[in-house]
């Protein structure tokens, strides 16, 4: 696995436009690869005034093809290996975690199946990641966690006049492993819906302690 950081010139038009159709990124992202990827997660970060494309995958994309289109290719970004923090992960070790994802829950009517609806009120957000925590391996620590952002997208399904809308929220805090197998397995796979639109991608900081 591998995690690559890719700088975005928000000034480009067509980075502007991919902010707001994610499905954008997802395109790029998959023609970034010399072979089809079956696990690609990906978001959009803000540190220190800058914005990122943080993509995690199986081998090492093209970084030149995305930074070609978003970015700079002067300046590329980086590709580090993931197994090392992968190998980090102990029952009980504790970390700083961001999280981007799609909250939702099934809405029923009657009987069958239910309309998946969004989660927009912030208690029912962080209801949402504990409920997540619970299947994937890990709690969150009390009191920690806070929704950092919470936005509606709204774009065309490829070239279709479908509309997808999808809301976004960008959750910040600590968490403790509770199963390392499990966990290990959230942080490849992700969590929630929409992970080719940018949701899911979770990521963990700190030494673990």
């Amino acid at each position: 696995m591998y995690l690559s950081r890719i700088p975005l010139d928000i000034s480009k038009r067509k980075t502007q436009v991919a902010l707001v159709s994610p499905n954008k990124f997802h395109g790029a992202i998959e023609e970034a690869f010399a072979e089809r990827q079956c696990r690609n997660l990906w978001r959009i970060d803000n540190l220190k005034g800058r914005t990122y494309l943080l993509l995690l995958s199986e081998s090492e994309p093209d970084l030149e093809y995305i930074a070609g289109q978003f970015g700079d290719i002067r300046d590329c970004g980086e590709t580090k290996g993931y197994e090392a923090l992968l190998n980090r992960i102990r029952e009980g070790s504790v970390w700083h975690f961001r999280l981007v994802a799609n909250p939702t829950y099934s809405k029923r009517k009657g009987e069958g199946r239910g309309k998946v609806t969004a989660h927009t009120v912030e208690e029912f957000q962080l209801q949402w990641l504990a409920g997540q925590s619970v299947k994937k391996g890990f709690r969150i620590v009390p009191d920690t966690v806070r929704v950092m952002e919470s936005k509606w997208k709204i774009f065309n399904k490829r070239d279709t006049k479908h509309k997808i809308r999808i809301l976004e929220a960008a959750f910040e805090g600590r968490l403790e492993v509770e199963n390392e197998e499990v966990f290990r397995d959230t942080l490849i796979t992700g969590i929630g819906r929409e992970k080719a639109y940018g949701m899911g991608l979770l990521t963990i900081a700190g030494n673990g302690g």
